[in-house]
């Protein structure tokens, strides 16, 4: 979100644009204050990192639970802010979001059978009045914000319109290109180059530069937004430390990279690729393909929705080319595996939410017992010297772009 003056605009004009922004942005921030978790959702958080995708393991687990039947357990919690900390607590029948930053999040966990099991997972979030066609908007503007220029103007336009982000974020990253090449046809085609610098984050955070330095450098992945036809409209990938972003727009709408411009449909598909070293391993995945619905439920709600009914391509340890593949293909059988995100005007007076939900169904066997000793090691990792150097470090960023923001929209 380290965009200049056209993104802020997104929110509108006057001090609804304002109050909008603020609220989004303050949201935020608050959300990365201090966290102070009770003990039952800190048992409950660390045993469902660690059986993930070994369910057994915890679904008789009472003391994980707020709520069970025969086949299904539920664990809601609710977190707010409470003297100068974001508070967490665990218990049954948490209330929607009423203040600024307010979250509840509920988490479902079914039996299917002796070894499958079905995680589904609801995230509300209260970011204040903004509307959500609004926010929409406002992506939409930043992701178009080089349209027309070229590469002097646009980082000129990114260091005036929003200096403080600019700051904030280069304690991790560097903008290496910025390159906008007009077109013929009056569309831009953009090319953004940003370096990743674990090294700088250590200076100051030196816990969660050393996550990022784990983690993070060594990552790869790919990201292709296409329509159903295969034709790309964003090309976002990552490698050595380096991430680049590939978009083309016109009169501010995404086009295609190449072709002649026409408008985003709503029906899309994603594409990944991905593998991140744990431990001595390097495991990921290629040519993950999903569903992906760009949609609106009138001016009240804003979403993407990715749904996976394909197997992708493993990139496996060799130790595992013994084991059983075939729970594997679980999650992306029936229904398949499926996440949502999006913006919903809250109930009555309530603030607008961020929500997220998301299904995945696990069978559980030997080779996902082993991937789960590896994603339990990554999570292991991020202890509390991490975390909170990692809050404070995203606070910051929120910051910066809440007072970005109030510059760009006035008093």
């Amino acid at each position: 979100m380290g965009g200049c003056q056209e993104g802020f605009s997104g929110f509108g004009a006057g001090a609804r644009a304002r109050a909008g922004s603020d609220g989004v942005f303050g949201a935020f921030a608050d959300r990365h204050l201090e966290l102070a978790r009770d003990a039952r959702f800190e048992h409950a958080r660390t045993r469902m990192m660690r059986g993930a995708l070994s369910p057994s393991r915890i679904f008789n687990d009472t003391a994980v639970w707020t709520g069970a039947s025969e086949r299904v357990r539920l664990l809601e919690s609710f977190g707010t802010v409470s003297d100068g900390r974001y508070r967490i607590s665990a218990r049954p029948g948490v209330p929607a979001p009423s203040r600024l930053a307010d979250s509840r999040h509920v988490t479902t966990l079914g039996r299917l059978s002796d070894n499958e099991y079905r995680w589904d997972t609801a995230v509300d979030f209260a970011v204040g009045p903004a509307r959500p066609a609004d926010i929409a908007s406002a992506i939409t503007r930043l992701i178009a914000a080089g349209e027309g220029r070229t590469e002097r103007e646009a980082r000129a336009a990114l260091l005036a319109g929003a200096p403080r982000t600019a700051a904030a974020l280069g304690s991790a990253f560097s903008l290496d290109t910025l390159r906008p090449v007009r077109l013929a046809d009056g569309s831009t085609a953009v090319t953004v180059g940003i370096s990743i610098h674990s090294d700088r984050l250590r200076q100051r955070y030196p816990a969660f530069g050393g996550y990022v330095q784990r983690y993070v450098d060594p990552s790869r992945y790919r990201v292709l937004i296409t329509d159903r036809t295969g034709v790309p409209f964003m090309d976002v990938a990552a490698k050595d430390r380096f991430l680049t972003i590939r978009v083309r727009t016109l009169n501010g709408r995404l086009v295609p990279l190449s072709g002649p411009a026409r408008p985003l449909p709503d029906s899309l598909l994603f594409q990944m690729d991905f593998a991140v070293k744990v431990k001595l391993f390097t495991i990921g995945f290629h040519d993950l393909r999903m569903e992906m619905v760009n949609g609106a439920v009138g001016d009240q709600e804003r979403f993407w929705a990715v749904t996976a009914r394909r197997e992708p391509g493993w990139n496996l340890p060799f130790i595992t080319a013994r084991l059983l593949r075939a729970p594997l293909r679980r999650p992306f059988t029936g229904e398949g595996a499926h996440f949502r995100i999006g913006f919903r005007d809250g109930e009555g007076t309530r603030p607008t939410v961020l929500y997220r939900t998301a299904r995945l169904s696990v069978q559980e066997s030997a080779i996902l017992n082993f991937l789960n000793s590896l994603t339990s090691k990554a999570m292991d990792d991020l202890d509390n010297a991490v975390e909170q150097e990692q809050h404070r470090w995203t606070r910051a960023v929120f910051h910066a772009l809440q007072d970005d923001a109030r510059a760009a929209l006035g008093p």
